[in-house]
């Protein structure tokens, strides 16, 4: 028990200084950002070596991968968030949620505070509330994010006021920023919920297109983006962000490559106008190619190992989000996908042997 509450404790403080990170750009504290990064390395360490026992190979070689791509890009975001990830992967998923939601949820409500007292004044985007922080999709976002741990949460939920509360979550944000893309990955997420309540996972077929998901549309998002980027009606429809996506992936000497690239390559080669807003084909750029393709088979195996054990709410979770990466680019950022502790769950039921492993003792 005791040894539960030091690991749970040291968990919570990790995912608080994940979260306050994230915030920490909007409440005009960017120069904490590195020593925020420090801490919860070390806190993540003492974690691991708790936890060791419980990785396999593929863990640590996912991580040495991502280390590479970080010396060679100087890109730390992958290598860093993942780590966080190995780290929490020691505490029971569902306490990282609650606590995840706890957090999140005072951050949020202390920068609305902010927004409301004037220190981050509204500024209107077309008539389109931004709550102070800068664009109203990225209002949108730091909410979608409470709301899609609040789906996981109550998945199996049969109290009516748990879902009248995810109504009123999205139809009072979207009335304020008008997120067209928010508004459409909730519609979506709740057929999902539908579709998976219905639905037996653990059958061959839905198994296998649930797991497939992730692949798929990072492959949808590549086709678009080098072969349909022209396309007058998917540029309509996607708010003209094909056009974005092929500037970089196609920059004649700046494209895509084997291991992306720092992460200020926007600031250098393109302006404030030119977002990619994308989850897909910025980890695709930032990452490069052979870390992508690895942590996008990590999230189909992870898919598949969950649907096997009939795990509809962490299906859902990460659905959830993989549905707003289409548009948005949130795929890499533990406060922006909680869900990528499950890929360390999802790797760890590989039939590999651990590196660290038990000791049997011998029988008298």
């Amino acid at each position: 028990m005791n040894k539960d509450k030091w690991k749970n404790g040291i968990g919570i403080l990790i995912i608080f200084l994940a979260v306050f990170k994230y915030y920490g750009t909007y409440f005009s504290l960017p120069n904490m950002s590195k020593y925020i990064m420090i801490v919860s390395l070390v806190l993540a360490t003492l974690l691991i070596f708790e936890n060791r026992k419980n990785y396999n190979i593929i863990h640590f070689a996912f991580l040495g991968l991502a280390g590479i791509q970080f010396v060679l890009s100087k890109n730390i975001t992958m290598v860093y968030t993942y780590y966080l990830c190995l780290g929490l992967f020691a505490l029971e998923f569902r306490t990282v949620i609650k606590w995840f939601i706890i957090i999140s949820t005072a951050l949020f409500s202390i920068y609305l505070l902010s927004n409301i007292l004037g220190i981050h004044p509204t500024e209107y985007l077309e008539g389109r509330n931004d709550f102070g922080f800068g664009n109203p999709n990225t209002a949108f976002i730091s909410m979608f994010m409470i709301w899609s741990a609040f789906f996981y949460y109550i998945f199996y939920s049969e109290k009516k006021i748990d879902f009248i509360v995810l109504f009123l979550m999205i139809f009072l944000m979207y009335t304020q920023t008008m997120t067209r893309t928010g508004l459409l990955t909730a519609i979506l997420t709740v057929v999902a919920f539908i579709i998976l309540k219905l639905v037996d996972v653990r059958k061959k077929i839905p198994s296998y297109l649930i797991a497939s998901f992730p692949a798929l549309m990072s492959l949808l998002s590549v086709v678009i983006t080098v072969f349909l980027s022209n396309n007058y009606l998917i540029n309509k429809v996607l708010s003209h962000r094909p056009i974005y996506w092929n500037s970089y992936l196609m920059h004649s000497s700046k494209g895509i490559n084997l291991f992306g690239y720092a992460p200020n390559i926007r600031d250098i080669l393109f302006t404030q106008r030119m977002p990619l807003d994308s989850g897909y084909i910025w980890s695709l750029y930032s990452m490069g190619i052979v870390v992508f393709v690895a942590l996008i088979a990590m999230m189909c195996y992870t898919l598949y190992q969950l649907c096997l054990e009939n795990k509809k709410d962490e299906i859902l979770l990460i659905v959830s989000i993989l549905i707003y990466c289409f548009a948005e680019s949130i795929m890499v950022d533990l406060p922006t996908n909680i869900g990528l502790i499950l890929i360390v769950y999802g790797v760890s039921k590989v039939r590999i042997k651990s590196i660290f492993p038990v000791k049997k003792s011998k029988r008298v």
